[in-house]
């Protein structure tokens, strides 16, 4: 007799699959805004799975089972396709949009990406208001392989960004080598930092190298005024839930009480 957690993970695989056959995927839409201005410049796209009575599905259900199933390729591009085709929609071609990838999913940058290409072209995007986010690169491992991949974005005029830099020590000799337009500082080197000196430390650090490498800076996982106080004169662009949580019509203005 199979146990009772076979059947349930049976149920969700089911579930999933026809989330992806289906493509139910949504986007919420985050700001990044300038961090002195706090004029809105760009919006991270967050994909969510939709069942069949609306109910939204997290991200991380949805490429933890495509892992374990071998189809991280499929639902990698169809949350590529679905940032771009619904950010066109919602009428954001003047603004930067971050998307989010997961470099392992894409074993030959011009097969796997040319779908993506060819969407920012027919919705008529500016290539450079288009920014490709490595997910969780401190666990990137293959980083010859990370650099192609970037690499192909940007000959074809898009920006690259590294996402939770300072999580790990790999993670700087990443952005080293690799170079991004745009990195995002961890959110767990954010939170509290205006309490912490190793933690501020880490951050000073971070920012020099990224100066000296003309690299853009966005401060992640925002939340308080207090870590606001602190990061807006070193960064360059904010991003959390003090400005706005992710919402699926996209917030055009931020109303923040100093």
């Amino acid at each position: 007799m199979k146990p009772l957690a076979f059947w349930f993970s049976l149920i969700e695989s089911q579930e999933y699959f026809e989330i992806l056959n289906e493509q139910r995927l949504t986007v919420h839409f985050q700001p990044v805004v300038e961090s002195k201005s706090l004029r809105i410049i760009g919006y991270e796209t967050l994909i969510r799975g939709v069942k069949k009575d609306g109910t939204l599905v997290s991200p991380k259900f949805l490429f933890d089972t495509a892992e374990k199933t071998d189809t991280l390729f499929y639902l990698d591009r169809f949350c590529r396709e679905t940032a771009v085709k619904t950010s066109a929609v919602k009428k954001l071609l003047n603004y930067k949009i971050f998307i989010n990838f997961i470099p392992t999913s894409i074993y030959d940058p011009v097969f796997c990406l040319q779908s993506t290409i060819q969407w920012a072209k027919h919705l008529e995007f500016e290539p450079s208001n288009l920014v490709f986010e490595v997910v969780e690169s401190y666990k990137v491992s293959d980083i010859e392989h990370l650099s192609n991949v970037l690499n192909y974005y940007r000959n074809h005029g898009f920006l690259v960004a590294l996402d939770d830099v300072g999580s790990g020590y790999s993670n700087l000799n990443v952005l080293v080598n690799l170079k991004p337009d745009i990195i995002k500082i961890d959110r767990e080197i954010i939170r509290n930092i205006h309490n912490d000196e190793l933690k501020q430390s880490v951050f000073k650090a971070i920012i020099l190298l990224s100066k000296e490498s003309n690299i853009q800076v966005l401060a992640e996982g925002v939340e308080t005024v207090e870590e606001y106080n602190f990061v807006k004169e070193h960064v360059d662009l904010v991003q959390g839930y003090l400005f706005a949580k992710p919402n699926p019509e996209p917030i055009r203005q931020i109303q923040l009480q100093l």
